[in-house]
């Protein structure tokens, strides 16, 4: 008999590896923001399942890794895994739940589908290689580092772009999306993990640090996650994004980071960087798509 349960610090762990297909990328643990809840299925004392579930926001969570033993498939373990995961989010007040499948992976994304999920999105995700003089990338505009003072308008900056625009407002952080609400840019300000390019007749006296959201011309959101810099929203004009890529690479190779892996809403979206060696992620090198359920009673 299969049970389902929390799990425990002395159950074995399942690989991630299983039957072929990667559960999560390799970089899951380490790209995660917040900590969240491993669930497993039990059959007669071995872990044959699991799934976890982190929780995003106030309404929202977030379930990934789900794998269920090859020997196991078959007989609606991972269907109940994710049930057992929706139940936890909503016992948590969750609303929405949202997972990432890669856009290759058809099985999945049908599970998903079965299960009442929808898609909301569809991203690429690419990388390249950094190094310690990023000097090939052109400075064409001034960059700055936001202040608290001016989250709202980063705020509305970063949701009037193209890529938020159409991601519905859902921000990848890590692996996961969540949507974008006012707290969570003010947090990422204050942990210095925001940049605006300012149109240079913005720059007045007295002003630096306080700014109008019509002052911005391009914005980078992102996190150090060594050996790796993940930029999760880069938008604006042409130059903007430029001197955003540069600066962000410049920092970030100065602390032994060597990798940029860029959140795009398509391969083509690099192009303005005039970086020509991007790669496809091998965890999804066709995109990832985020589907989304409604959980609300």
């Amino acid at each position: 008999m299969t049970t389902f349960r929390p799990a425990r610090a002395t159950d074995e762990e399942l690989p991630r590896l299983v039957g072929g297909r990667e559960a999560a990328p390799p970089e899951w643990e380490e790209w995660s923001e917040e900590p969240g809840h491993d669930l497993v299925a039990d059959e007669g004392g071995r872990i044959v399942g699991g799934i976890h579930v982190s929780i995003t926001g106030r309404t929202e969570a977030w379930m990934e890794n789900l794998r269920v033993l090859a020997d196991f498939q078959g007989r609606g373990i991972a269907s109940q895994l994710v049930r057992e995961a929706e139940h936890l989010a909503i016992h948590y007040g969750a609303a929405k739940v949202r997972t990432a499948v890669p856009a290759h992976d058809y099985a999945a994304l049908a599970v998903a589908q079965r299960g009442g999920y929808y898609r909301v999105l569809q991203c690429a995700v690419v990388e390249t290689a950094i190094t310690a003089d990023p000097r090939h990338v052109p400075y064409d505009a001034p960059v700055e580092i936001p202040s608290e003072l001016s989250a709202a308008e980063v705020t509305a900056f970063a949701a009037a772009t193209g890529t938020l625009a159409g991601w519905d407002q859902l921000l990848p952080l890590g692996w996961r999306f969540r949507r974008m609400v006012p707290e969570l840019v003010r947090g990422l300000i204050n942990d210095k993990r925001a940049l605006v390019a300012v149109r240079p007749d913005a720059i007045r006296p007295g002003a630096r640090g306080r700014w109008q959201a019509d002052d911005f011309q391009g914005i980078a959101l992102f996190a150090e996650r060594k050996p790796a810099v993940v930029l999760s929203v880069l938008d604006g004009s042409s130059p903007a994004m430029q001197a955003l890529y540069g600066t962000v690479t410049e920092r970030s190779s100065r602390q032994d980071v060597t990798r940029a892996v860029f959140f795009v809403p398509s391969a083509a979206a690099v192009a303005p960087l005039r970086v020509t060696d991007w790669l496809p992620h091998p965890w999804c090198p066709d995109g990832l798509v985020v589907v989304e359920k409604s959980v609300a009673a």
